[in-house]
């Protein structure tokens, strides 16, 4: 899919390119339109989760006769390589002598494609020492975006026409999440319960898994710096590069399961759900795109 996309746009921009080197119109003040298509590249991304469930000795699917109900409040943090993509947009724009004021939506979908284990910074050691797996994936990065730009342009005689910008906007993201936490199989690796309890042979192998696409609206901005190349009056090709940088991401789902059972830690009817949240630093990346212009 994401290959016929990227045809696709191939394609359009090329055949607007062909008809509107025909046009006659003359490149001056007044309204533009622009396309973009490109790539994203992303840095490192750190996580952080966190969940409302309780500990494992308050489990009534494993403890029917607890009465505990305290909140371990888990948390745990996760690096994840960067991230590679495509980006293609369209902008609307308006030019004033040097200055450009544009309206612009582009798309962003990059992966890290990558598993990484987490640090479980919260737990204690010996529930460290149970558990045999433990993996994180953020498989794909999905962004519609939204932005205003204020462009300044260096007009010369010359056909290049370099330029700087800034934007403001926001934009929709979403993420595709999987975790999965599995205690050792080998009751005798479980010490959640005193040695030879048979509660430890109820914890043995049990799993917790975390699957969702999460989402978010985060405001951002982002800094351009490009150059255009007048191929006849109404049209320009060139080169545009922007850093985009936006705040935290933020969203929470309910465990899949929870120790291989509901996200609840009880059978009984109205039980409070068990949901973790994940969390980033700011999610930023700079993007390189062919950009063609036509001015009307």
């Amino acid at each position: 899919m994401r290959n016929r996309t990227g045809r696709g746009w191939v394609c359009l921009m090329v055949g607007m390119a062909f008809l509107l080197i025909a046009g006659q119109a003359s490149a001056k003040d007044g309204w533009y339109m622009a396309m973009d298509l490109g790539v994203a590249v992303g840095p490192g991304l750190d996580t952080r989760g966190s969940d409302n469930d309780f500990p494992t000795t308050c489990d009534r699917f494993i403890d029917p006769a607890t009465t505990c109900n305290d909140l371990s409040n888990e948390k745990w943090t996760n690096k994840f390589d960067g991230s590679t993509g495509v980006l293609a947009g369209l902008a609307v724009g308006y030019r004033w002598q040097n200055f450009r004021i544009e309206g612009e939506y582009f798309y962003r979908n990059a992966t890290h494609d990558d598993a990484s284990e987490p640090n479980f910074g919260g737990l204690n050691l010996k529930t460290l020492e149970e558990i045999s797996e433990s993996e994180e994936v953020i498989d794909g990065v999905l962004s519609h975006n939204f932005f205003t730009n204020l462009y300044y342009d260096f007009t010369s005689d010359s056909k290049w026409t370099p330029y700087l910008g800034v934007g403001v906007g926001f934009a929709q993201v979403s993420l595709d999440y999987f975790s999965r936490f599995t205690r050792s199989s080998d009751p005798d690796d479980i010490s959640t319960f005193p040695s030879g309890d048979s509660r430890n042979t109820l914890l043995a192998g049990t799993t917790t898994i975390g699957r969702s696409k999460l989402s978010d609206t985060l405001l951002g901005y982002q800094a351009i710096a490009g150059v255009d190349y007048r191929i006849s009056e109404p049209v320009t090709i060139g080169l545009k590069f922007r850093w985009v940088d936006f705040g935290e991401f933020k969203d929470d789902d309910e465990w899949r399961q929870l120790r291989s059972h509901d996200a609840t830690n009880s059978p009984a009817p109205g039980s409070a759900r068990v949901r973790y949240q994940v969390a980033t630093d700011d999610i930023e990346f700079w993007g390189l795109s062919l950009n063609m212009k036509y001015h009307f």
